[in-house]
């Protein structure tokens, strides 16, 4: 069945991607920004994003409860994209520049979920697919050796950044496969991470948060609670809505390129013509891998092929 859409409709699901992609980049640089320039560090953020946005899906999930969810499933969506996700890449972004962050994570993400797809679901997709896996390789690489030649970031950044890559696909994946609605799935993941999170970290070091500047903690309150829980998701889905899921996907081959502006931009880290090249690479790879084609299934697999992994949800 072929999706058709006005032109006015259509427009309204590209300014949507588009507004999804500019709060989905602006995460690392607002990230690194609270790392490096407040009294805030990566347990500080990662309890200020899922308490905001636990709070405010909390009634959203006690309506709607967990539906034909397993806890497996649960626990899996949670630390793919929950706490566990936040302080890993956290823990990068304290260490790394945002370029770095920008090539690897959403690269290694795309890479990793057509990885994992075809090992269990016998996927094989087809040139240009394969194409775009061996950019995203090449770009990776790329930005790796960069950033150790240039002395700019450790070996444990870019592991940190591989394993929030890793992290990132089995939340795609399993709530993929779930069937799981973007909201609802968001919910689940918010409101976990909330209950899971918050009593040890309140029990290690009480309410010292609020010692830091109120306007250090609003930002981070404001951006990662609000924009990117809940507004990015919204425009996100939005977009896919109006645009198909082959299309509004596409999206997120941006968010890389506009991370990298954003850091130039807001910290100071203009990047040098090898970051800027991994970066186009990366770009190019992950255009190849998220427009439409149909994946097939190798002779003798088991069960059906695997959708294409969707967009970012960071």
């Amino acid at each position: 069945m072929t999706l058709t859409v006005s032109p006015e409709q259509r427009w309204a699901g590209i300014l949507c991607g588009l507004a999804a992609a500019l709060i989905w980049g602006a995460f690392p640089v607002v990230t690194r920004l609270g790392l490096t320039r407040t009294p805030l560090d990566a347990y500080d953020i990662t309890c200020i994003r899922y308490s905001v946005s636990g709070l405010i899906l909390l009634p959203y999930l006690l309506r709607h409860g967990r539906r034909s969810l397993s806890w497996t499933t649960i626990g899996l969506m949670v630390v793919g994209i929950g706490a566990p996700y936040m302080l890993v890449v956290a823990q990068g972004l304290a260490l790394a520049p945002v370029e770095l962050f920008a090539v690897v994570t959403p690269g290694s993400m795309i890479l990793l979920s057509i990885l994992i797809s075809a090992r269990l679901f016998g996927t094989r997709l087809g040139a240009r697919a394969n194409a775009g896996t061996a950019l995203i390789i090449g770009g990776v690489l790329l930005a790796g050796w960069h950033s150790f030649a240039g002395a700019q970031a450790s070996p444990y950044a870019y592991l940190m950044f591989l394993l929030g890559g890793l992290l990132w696909a089995i939340y795609t994946l399993v709530s993929k496969w779930s069937g799981s609605a973007a909201l609802h799935a968001t919910a689940i993941v918010s409101v976990c991470s909330m209950v899971l999170y918050l009593p040890p970290y309140l029990g290690s070091r009480g309410l010292r948060i609020l010692q830091a500047p109120l306007w250090d903690i609003g930002i981070q309150v404001v951006y990662q609670g609000l924009l990117v829980s809940t507004v990015a998701l919204f425009f996100y889905s939005r977009s896919v809505q109006l645009l198909g899921a082959s299309l509004g996907s596409t999206f997120a081959a941006l968010v890389p390129g506009t991370a990298m502006v954003l850091a130039a931009l807001l910290l100071g880290e203009r990047a040098d013509s090898t970051a800027i090249a991994g970066l186009l690479v990366v770009t190019a790879g992950m255009l190849l891998t998220l427009l439409p084609q149909r994946p097939r299934p190798l002779p003798g697999a088991i069960g059906q092929p695997t959708p294409r992994p969707p967009g970012p949800t960071p």
